[in-house]
């Protein structure tokens, strides 16, 4: 499966949670230590707000900005840490098709 084709099936099937699951999947395949991620909440208790960085090979990767809970701030981190190995070429044929986990 082509790698656009990859990321556009799972931004269909983002509401299931896969971007960590695949990240975790990928550093076991490869032999890297589990990623790490380091959350921060800022804002007043009734209305925090997250951000969240994956640590991955002592390569750290930012979530987008401002998510309303603690797992979409994690998610999109590790979303974009899949994007930017995608990207370097470090993970070319690891990838099989993803089935989707949740309905739409």
């Amino acid at each position: 499966m082509e790698m656009v084709t990859y990321f556009k099936h799972i931004t269909d099937v983002s509401t299931c949670y896969v971007f960590k699951n695949r990240l975790q999947e990928y550093a076991q395949k490869v032999g890297l230590p589990t990623p790490v991620y380091e959350t921060i909440k800022e804002g007043p208790s009734r209305e925090p707000m997250f951000t969240s960085t994956v640590i991955v090979n002592d390569v750290r990767y930012e979530s987008l900005p401002r998510f309303f809970n603690r797992k979409a701030t994690e998610q999109s981190a590790a979303e974009v840490a899949l994007m930017r190995l995608v990207n370097s070429g470090s993970m070319e044929n690891l990838f099989q098709p993803v089935k989707p986990q949740c309905q739409i």
